[in-house]
């Protein structure tokens, strides 16, 4: 089992249900692939149906609409690809195959929500070996600190990417076993929040 498989489990794990209230019983109408079931959901992603990218379209307009009415928030998703959030949802499902994927959603949400980015904030342009990327300048900080407490930076650190940052990635993900690519990636990403949230 590779390294992040085993940190998707440990995010899996970590889901706790809950749901946003709309009238005052608590009862509001669901639409779209959020009225789905998380056995539909997951049949979906096997057979990478036309459905399975509904459900990732589903994600993106219910994120979004987070982002807009959540207090306190700007980016309740500010590093993770929507491919990320299906696998995650995809592992939580099938523990939970009678549950809506709505409600598979929010659990997931709610697990994010220490990590969200809650003011807007610059982008940081990170080029290595030819390629081009974009990351909010407060994640790439967020990164890097934790990669000077593992003892992969030294120094003060800058909200800039340069050849030193790019070596100090490139070492830890060579560590924790993963293409040494020295970009801050979605597997290099998981495995340094996941560990500063259960820190």
């Amino acid at each position: 089992m590779t390294t992040f498989i085993k940190i998707i489990l440990l995010i899996s794990i970590s889901f706790s249900s809950f749901t946003f209230s709309a009238d005052s019983k608590g009862k509001f109408a669901v639409k779209g692939a959020g009225s789905h079931t998380c056995s539909d959901f997951i049949q979906a992603a096997e057979t990478k149906s036309t459905d399975y990218y509904l459900y990732g379209g589903w994600l993106e307009g219910f994120i979004s609409s987070y982002n807009q009415f959540q207090p306190n928030n700007f980016d309740i998703t500010p590093w993770q690809t929507t491919e990320l959030m299906l696998v995650l949802l995809k592992r939580h499902c099938k523990k939970n195959t009678d549950l809506r994927f709505l409600s598979a959603t929010n659990s997931l949400i709610k697990t994010l929500f220490p990590i969200r980015l809650n003011t807007e904030n610059n982008l940081v342009t990170i080029q290595v070996s030819g390629g081009k990327s974009y990351y909010y300048q407060e994640i790439i900080m967020r990164a890097k600190k934790r990669l000077k407490v593992l003892g992969y930076l030294k120094g003060e650190l800058k909200p800039t990417f340069d050849q030193a940052d790019a070596i100090a990635f490139a070492t830890y993900q060579k560590a924790i076993g993963i293409n040494p690519s020295g970009i801050p990636d979605q597997q290099t990403l998981v495995s340094l929040f996941l560990k500063s949230v259960k820190q």
